[in-house]
């Protein structure tokens, strides 16, 4: 019998005694090659995959407060083309667009055969050190007579973004509010200013305006009120709708702090549905909310008390129950609070994920590869 073959590269014809055996090794190596090239496209693609989820985590948007508003990182596709306008009079539209708009100019780093980087610092909020640094890239082509063909703008960079996640929330809020505003009026300027030499070839403006307005980091936020008066505003709006507050014990002052209800499966029997209030919070000199923040915690799809023979008519009234009194709660709460909301702020009800009582949804099978 002729030795084994173990690999596509080990084959070799003196190992071939008879015909049959040449047919059957000529089999096995065409079923050995198959299987290394698919090996190999395997792995390749493996690599692949892995480069693309590291690029896009990358470029994941920023987190802390400036993550709400800016989220574009660095696209690979440019904002705009010019064209038939010279390389200074490209850099001086950038430079003054962005003075305009708060921003003083740090530098212009033009290096041979790579982007030029403008490098702006923002000054229109005073209260933060360092002071947030732009960059912003522009591919330079030009002809003989040193006008662009094309110039390629780029998309503004918060480059020491990181460094502000420490700060308290109210300055964040106060230093996002200025600050993407201003990116984005500077690029509106940009716009308007070098309408007539953008390269139509390429296409208009790219630029999406990233400013919404205020969005808070946690859920709805309040300032101006010590922290006992909204803790009772909160238990007395859900008391009122129909949950009864379980005791929990929390310090004063907490950074975070959970009020948990639960809300009656059967009313004629103990227990119910757990249904939790998130207390995020700052404080000013005086102790006061600067700000508090608060989010509902629950599971709807959770293991609820059997309902018995006295509790299926309740049972089957629980979701339109809960939802009507989750509803009253939120109202309340808008009545009795709204006038502490965070400046720029506005008062949200959350959307329901489930049907409270829902059977929980049967975990996703992981994909075989």
């Amino acid at each position: 019998m002729a030795a084994p073959i173990t690999a596509c590269s080990a084959w070799s014809p003196k190992l071939v005694s008879t015909p049959i055996d040449a047919a059957r090794a000529a089999r096995f190596l065409q079923k050995a090659c198959v299987m290394d090239i698919y090996r190999f496209c395997k792995a390749l693609m493996g690599c692949c995959c892995l480069l693309a989820g590291l690029a896009a985590f990358a470029q994941q948007p920023l987190q802390g407060v400036l993550g709400l508003s800016y989220k574009i990182g660095r696209p690979s596709v440019p904002a705009a083309a010019y064209q038939k306008i010279t390389v200074t009079e490209f850099r001086s539209m950038v430079s003054k667009a962005f003075q305009k708009s708060g921003f003083s100019l740090v530098a212009v780093d033009a290096q041979k055969n790579k982007s030029t980087i403008f490098q702006f610092r923002f000054d229109a909020y005073p209260k933060v050190e360092p002071k947030p640094m732009i960059f912003i890239s522009a591919d330079e082509l030009f002809d003989e007579r040193k006008r662009c063909n094309p110039c390629f703008l780029r998309f503004a960079e918060i480059r020491n973004a990181s460094e502000f996640q420490a700060l308290p929330w109210m300055t964040q809020y106060e230093l996002s509010a200025l600050l993407v505003p201003a990116i984005d009026n500077a690029y509106a300027t940009i716009e308007s200013s070098g309408r007539e030499h953008r390269d139509p070839a390429w296409g208009g403006f790219n630029y999406k305006r990233q400013w919404a307005g205020e969005r808070n980091l946690f859920g709805n936020s309040f300032t101006g009120i010590d922290e006992s008066s909204l803790k009772e505003a909160i238990v007395g709006a859900y008391r009122n709708a129909g949950f009864i507050p379980v005791e929990t014990k929390a310090g004063t002052r907490a950074s975070a702090q959970l009020l948990t209800f639960n809300f009656p499966v059967d009313p004629a029997k103990e227990g119910g549905a757990l249904y939790t209030v998130r207390i995020d919070s700052q404080y000013d000199v005086d102790g006061r909310c600067h700000p508090c923040e608060i989010t509902e915690q629950y599971d709807p799809y959770q293991q609820l008390p059997p309902a018995g023979l006295s509790g299926i008519a309740s049972r089957a009234t629980l979701d339109s129950r809960f939802t009507a009194a989750r509803s009253a709660a939120y109202e309340t709460m808008r009545a009795d609070l709204e006038r502490h909301l965070r400046p720029g702020s506005v008062f949200s009800i959350p959307p329901t994920q489930a049907a409270l009582g829902s059977p929980r949804p049967r975990p996703m099978p992981m994909p075989v590869t």
